[in-house]
């Protein structure tokens, strides 16, 4: 069995891990976003290797205020408080993974050019949706994601009894601009969407919003918000599959 060989380093400031086999073939990159209080290198079911394993040079990188790029006034805030920014560290991102990709991952030694993919998981499900629609990526995954930036935002203010501020307003008129259900036209690639029958995360509603975009795959398995195997099986099948 070959050797994965992980790179850790910083670029613009943010930590990045990068995992390949260890050997001279040129490879397509994937970006794996983590979750919400995750970071980098907090694979589910070692999706990082598996993905390696499959041709792919896997980048994953901190989201803000996650990893490496936490901060102590941060980590006073309750998780209620902190999940007011989610969408917005959703945004930021992916214009992270995009601006870093531009910048130099494409130039590195065995990168396929202009063949970028990415995948995440619940928070890192939805900065992928989300960055289908400012890049040119050649497939997407979201597993137990949300399409709509709007529409989580309004459930969990709902669930955790926000107030209905001038931060939360101002957040609300924000994401409409970059709502990839909203925005559903600005998608650039192929998506597959999963979601759990009994996820109180992420209502399957959600999930399924984009459904009938010509571009989107959507499929529901007997899970909660905790992804399966199979949901990964079956995302690494559409990564590979040749349209």
């Amino acid at each position: 069995m070959e050797e994965i060989i992980v790179r850790k380093f910083h670029l613009d400031g943010i930590p990045i891990s990068i995992y390949e086999l260890n050997n001279t073939l040129d490879k397509p990159v994937i970006y794996s976003f983590h979750g919400f209080n995750g970071y980098k290198d907090g694979d589910y079911f070692k999706r990082e290797d598996a993905l390696a394993r499959l041709g792919f040079i896997v980048v994953g990188l901190d989201t803000i205020l996650h990893g490496e790029r936490r901060i102590p006034l941060y980590e006073l805030k309750s998780d209620s408080e902190k999940m007011k920014d989610i969408c917005h560290m959703i945004i930021e991102s992916a214009n992270d993974a995009k601006t870093l990709y531009e910048k130099y991952i494409k130039f590195m030694p065995r990168v396929k050019k202009d063949e970028l993919y990415s995948i995440g998981v619940s928070m890192g499900g939805a900065i992928s949706i989300y960055f289908s629609t400012i890049y040119p990526l050649k497939k997407a995954v979201s597993i137990v994601g949300s399409p709509s930036m709007v529409k989580f935002y309004e459930h969990k203010a709902k669930l955790l009894n926000w107030e209905k501020d001038f931060y939360y307003q101002s957040s609300i008129d924000y994401l409409k601009l970059h709502d990839p259900v909203i925005n559903s036209h600005l998608i650039q690639s192929k998506l597959f969407l999963t979601g759990g029958i009994n996820d109180d995360v992420i209502p399957i509603e959600f999930v399924e919003m984009l459904k009938d975009h010509k571009n989107v795959t959507t499929k529901i398995y007997n899970t909660g918000h905790m992804p399966n195997q199979q949901q990964f099986d079956d995302a690494y099948k559409f990564l590979l599959k040749e349209d």
